[in-house]
């Protein structure tokens, strides 16, 4: 993986970093190159005779695996390059903890955007109808004295 430092020109030095794996029955070993890309050339063949000459004493190689005695890892050797199960599945009971923790306040919030949504584009209510000015009956007429 090449690397450059943060805010770095695009014309900068890049620097390398590989990690690698060396795999035995109880474990891992794990080798790491940091250089410039520039050097790269000149350390490769040190990092690749380091790697030649490590080894497990017998009976803890890789290849020396019994299924009769040894364990085998319930997340499978791809995991264990990925990152040994995201640290035995640790990882995804923090992300469902998280979830479940504020899966509330999310189920509120979209609730809320739904509600403005619908009030903003939803279908209106007609206007009621305007009904007729209502005209007051007349004051009724003073009656007639009697005439004698």
């Amino acid at each position: 993986m090449s690397s450059r430092d943060k805010g770095a020109a695009a014309d900068a030095s890049q620097g390398v970093n590989y990690n690698t794996y060396v795999l035995g029955r109880e474990g891992y070993f794990s080798l790491n190159l940091v250089t410039g890309l520039t050097d790269l050339p000149t350390h490769k063949p040190v990092a690749t005779s380091l790697l030649e000459s490590l080894q497990y004493n017998d009976g803890k190689r890789y290849a020396d695996f019994s299924s009769n005695t040894d364990k085998v890892a319930e997340y499978g050797l791809a995991a264990l390059v990925v990152g040994v199960a995201a640290k035995k599945l640790g990882f995804l009971a923090l992300a469902a903890v998280f979830l479940a923790k504020f899966a509330k306040i999310a189920f509120l919030a979209v609730a809320g955007f739904g509600t403005l949504f619908y009030k903003w584009f939803g279908k209106k209510k007609a206007a009621p109808a305007i009904a007729p000015p209502v005209t007051p009956p007349a004051p009724p007429t003073p009656p007639t004295p009697p005439q004698a």
